[in-house]
């Protein structure tokens, strides 16, 4: 199966630890703009472990859910994103830069069902497309 991964590198004006901390919310993950709506948090002792989450795409709304799969505190938090057509992964990497932050945003996707197959390469080039945008908008709120 295909898979494509997208980086892109923003400037935050907030500390690791503040932006870390804004991470811990399911809410902030909508930032990001892969998702458009939120629901069912787990939180517990204090960091985010899953949610489910929607998101719009060609005109159809598609349901899923992610987990926390890894988390370094104020450095690294990598979301596991599953729904019936597509999969992968959302990770926000953080480092402290003169005024703020340098905020990595690494998106990695593959199709899952059989019409995210067929048009993979128009999915993965919308995906591409809009997640600099969206990355910059995101640390830019911090």
């Amino acid at each position: 199966m295909p898979e494509s991964t997208f980086t892109h590198t923003a400037h935050a004006p907030a500390s690791p630890d503040a932006i870390w901390e804004a991470l811990q919310a399911a809410e902030t993950w909508l930032g990001l703009g892969v998702m458009d709506s939120v629901s069912n948090p787990v939180v517990e002792h204090g960091r985010l472990t899953s949610f489910d989450w929607t998101a719009v795409a060609a005109g159809t709304r598609h349901r899923g859910h992610s987990r926390t799969i890894e988390a370094v505190p104020g450095t690294l938090m990598v979301l596991a994103l599953d729904s019936a057509e597509v999969a992968g992964e959302i990770a926000v990497a953080l480092a402290a830069a003169p005024a703020g932050t340098s905020l990595t945003v690494t998106l990695t996707a593959r199709p899952r069902g059989f019409i995210a197959g067929m048009f993979w390469g128009k999915i993965a080039e919308a995906l591409g497309k809009g997640l600099g945008t969206q990355a910059d908008r995101f640390a830019a709120g911090f």
